[in-house]
């Protein structure tokens, strides 16, 4: 027995029906974005994503954007290339394309300025035998690299200095490491009335 749809008056025989409607008219319960925006650093062509600075990926941009979508959808994916989102209905498991604009604003991020302007928060001072020194730097700037970044070394007759971008982040290291360090502070400056220090961590090996 066919179905006519009460919109357009085509019967099951000739179209696809989602429910009591052909699948042309059935009430699509889809709220989308009017357009996205992200900010790209054009230095580590990393993204802002919900406030962090993150690696881009075509999946979290992706999901993010899904996350801004409500609706009567069993799933959906968005693909950057056509800036379109693909819906899964809940009914009938029909898909359904939304466009969303997409549009990534080029900028620079707050580590890669800081990195061209030759800034730093902590100095290590790494001190004792050189063989143990070399091979602990190498340690500490691998466990360093992956929550900020170096901003130089220092290779002097005392010793090795590594220069780097977040002394909260050195301090943890160090910590993690079970390092004895002498932390010294100086104040630098102030930022919006906070006081900024740089730290230097004296470690003898």
């Amino acid at each position: 027995m066919s179905i006519i749809c009460p919109k357009c008056g085509r019967s099951s025989s000739e179209v696809e029906f989602i429910d009591a409607f052909c699948k042309d008219d059935y009430p699509i319960r889809i709220k989308t974005p009017d357009r996205m925006e992200f900010e790209v650093c054009t230095r580590c062509e990393r993204i802002r994503l919900q406030g962090e600075w993150t690696p881009f990926g075509q999946k979290k941009v992706s999901d993010y954007i899904v996350s801004k979508c409500r609706g009567e959808f069993e799933s959906a994916e968005y693909d950057v290339e056509r800036q379109t989102a693909v819906f899964v209905m809940k009914a009938g498991g029909v898909k359904i394309d939304r466009f969303i604009p997409l549009e990534m604003k080029k900028t620079i991020c707050q580590q890669c300025s800081r990195i061209s302007g030759g800034y730093f928060e902590g100095i290590i001072q790494l001190r004792g035998d050189r063989a143990k020194m070399r091979k602990m730097a190498d340690q500490l700037i691998k466990k360093l690299a992956k929550t900020t970044f170096i901003a130089k070394e220092d290779d002097k007759d005392e010793g090795l200095d590594i220069y780097v971008g977040s002394s909260k982040a050195v301090l943890k290291v160090v910590t993690d490491l079970g390092l004895k360090s002498l932390i010294t502070k100086k104040l630098i400056g102030r930022d919006e009335g906070k006081r900024l220090y740089r730290t230097t961590f004296r470690v003898r090996l």
